[in-house]
């Protein structure tokens, strides 16, 4: 173990704050002690004065010089204490920040205690008496107030040795005595060094303790790596702000700000840079609302309020700011800015998501660069969280309905139907009729695609049986399936679990799972799809084309069909390039065993184009549209 001896010695250097710490210490004590002696002295004058009048009704007045020898000492001794006692309540009270006055009235007070001690000590021991006054005075001034070590010891040294020279001088010390003395002054002084280092401690913890507070303050109120206020300091600021809004002549509106690509600026420069950029952007925003307010609202999102009237022209400055410190990496600013009106009663939270609903509106649209929430986009916002407040209560009520759209023979150039796609529709009591896109992606985002999945397989099998039961000819539906599901629950358990239930053969529903749904987790996904082809299900690889490993795809996994991407038939007319991209992938699909169906049909053209290169089937708006009934194709 180490030990710092300067420490120990009190040498070390102490922060102002123990220093203040250990004199309002002293001060404190000065008032027990100070009221003590009061009270100590007032008592000895009165006893003073109680002997005077006996000695004078005795007829043996004391003399004047008697009277001063032996009251000097408790008027002394009285005024002092009264004199620590108001500077110390007035500096505990704030009422004097002399810290100079107080320690030189404690060095008076404690000589004159100490000397009270030694001077009544002494008569004490000259009159064969205990020398209680000067052991009391001792651990009074030495146990009670705060020394540091050196001046302790000097002190205590002084103290003691002249109370020895003193008592020795009127009747020599015996060796007990000597022994009495040396043990009392030891124990004073080691009495004193505990007291002193227990003070600073507990200084020390007090500061570390304000330290950590005032840490804890200003990460709640302040973003730690960017310097600029947080979310938490963000909104206080703008809900007083907005509370007396009625009191300004202008508008105000709150910019939600996306720097877009900041992984791809992570992954050329690391970590640290990024960090720096996100300092370096904070810093330059600060100074870009140097009047209004900013503040980091995540990663790299950060949010302000600004004036109405200058909102664009900041959301502006900001890109360049961005552009300026971006390097050689494609870095884009996205903002959205969302205008609270006068009339509504304003959340801070949700005036920031609507501006945050108008920035995510524009990610995928390049060179758009901000976007104001709207009315439009007002009723997506609400829809979008009835979705996710309402899908369970969707499923029960059954605003969850299937549409079948027809899939049909194409290489023999029929038409004939050979199966349908199911796809969901909501039919919601309060926005009407929802297609796909109004709640796919919202459903996916929260993770809650799965209750929509399950009850269309359930719809789905409902219908085949009731088909079955009519002693109607069943054909497959394909079923669409996302990444999500095969996390979210055991897809092969769940068909299984349905099929039994309404006893549908698993031939008569058909897995469609999305390109894009096999770049994770490839592993369990295999696993899952194995399990499914052992159980007789067809497997389809849906949007072939449409993502950037479909070929990696092909080798990897095995498919029973391949849908072809919809994207292909758009602008088939005009564009050459499709039509012998079309005929390789049919063959390419043939060659590796599997059944081709391309999607997106809309003219006779496309149709017989398809059947001429030999795709299997075809699907589209020439053949039908998603209906509630199943509907033959528009050709039979």
């Amino acid at each position: 173990m180490n030990i710092n001896y300067r420490r120990l010695c009190g040498l070390g250097p102490q922060s102002d704050f123990v220093k203040r710490n250990l004199h309002q210490h002293n001060m404190r004590s000065a008032i027990y002690m100070t009221v003590i002696v009061i009270c100590l002295e007032v008592w000895m004058i009165c006893s003073l004065g109680l002997n005077i009048a006996q000695s004078a009704a005795a007829g043996k007045p004391r003399d004047f010089a008697w009277i001063v020898n032996h009251g000097i000492w408790y008027v002394v001794l009285l005024g002092i204490a009264i004199a620590v006692l108001l500077h110390a309540i007035r500096y505990l009270q704030g009422k004097t920040l002399n810290v100079r006055r107080g320690k030189i009235l404690l060095a008076v007070f404690s000589i004159a205690s100490l000397v009270f001690g030694i001077h009544f000590g002494n008569n004490s021991y000259l009159h064969g008496e205990q020398v209680l006054s000067f052991v009391t005075m001792t651990l009074f001034i030495f146990g009670i107030l705060v020394w540091k070590p050196i001046p302790s010891l000097i002190a205590s040294v002084v103290a003691f040795g002249g109370f020895y020279l003193l008592i020795d001088h009127g009747i020599p010390a015996t060796y007990g005595t000597q022994v009495n003395l040396f043990t009392l002054w030891i124990s004073t002084f080691v009495v004193s060094l505990s007291a002193y280092h227990q003070a600073v401690r507990g200084a020390e913890m007090d500061e570390n303790i304000m330290r950590a507070n005032e840490r804890l303050r200003i990460i709640a109120s302040f973003d730690e790596l960017t310097n600029i206020p947080n979310m938490h300091s963000f909104t206080g600021a703008v809900a007083a702000l907005f509370e007396g809004i009625d009191e300004f002549d202008v508008n105000f509106s709150i910019l939600y700000m996306d720097i877009e690509n900041f992984r791809a600026y992570n992954d050329k420069n690391g970590f640290v840079a990024g960090d720096n950029l996100l300092h370096n952007f904070a810093q330059g925003l600060q100074e870009l609302f140097a009047n209004e307010l900013v503040a980091r609202y995540s990663d790299d999102h950060f949010v302000a309020m600004c004036e109405t009237n200058v909102a664009d022209e900041r959301a502006a400055a900001a890109r360049e700011l961005l552009h300026s410190l971006r390097g050689d990496v494609r870095l884009h600013l996205k903002t959205g800015i969302y205008h609270p009106t006068m009339e509504e009663d304003i959340d801070v939270n949700q005036a920031c998501d609507k501006a945050r609903h108008a920035c995510n509106q524009i990610k995928k649209h390049p060179g758009v660069y901000v976007n104001t929430y709207d009315d439009q986009l007002d009723t997506e916002v609400r829809r979008r969280q009835h979705v996710i407040n309402n899908v369970k209560r969707a499923v029960s009520e059954g605003w969850i309905k299937v549409y079948y759209q027809p899939v049909v023979r194409c290489a023999d150039g029929s038409g004939k139907l050979c199966g349908y796609e199911a796809l969901a529709r909501w039919i919601d009591p309060e926005f009407g009729f929802m297609p796909p896109f109004a709640f796919v992606e919202t459903l996916e985002e929260f993770r809650e695609i799965d209750k929509l999945d399950r009850c269309i397989i359930e719809q789905v099998c409902r219908d085949l049986r009731a088909e079955l039961d009519a002693g109607k000819e069943a054909v497959p539906v394909s079923l669409n399936f996302s990444r999500l599901d095969f996390e979210l629950y055991d897809v092969p358990a769940f068909l299984n679990e349905m099929s039994q239930k309404y006893n549908v053969p698993s031939t008569l529903l058909d897995v469609e799972i999305t390109e894009s749904a096999l770049t994770e987790q490839l592993r369990e996904l295999q696993k899952n799809m194995s399990m499914l082809r052992d159980s007789s299900y067809s497997l389809w690889l849906d949007d072939f084309g449409s993502g950037y490993s479909s070929l990696n795809v092909l080798k990897d996994f095995q498919f029973n069909v391949l849908k072809i991407d919809m994207a292909f038939l758009r602008g088939f007319e005009n564009n050459e390039k499709s039509r012998p991209i079309l005929q390789h992938i049919v063959a390419l699909a043939k060659e590796l065993g599997m059944v081709t169906l391309c999607e997106g049909v809309e003219t006779r053209e496309q149709f017989d184009f398809l059947a001429s290169i030999g795709c299997d089937r075809a699907q589209g708006y020439y053949f039908g549209k998603p209906d509630a009934v199943k509907q033959l194709p528009y050709n039979e």
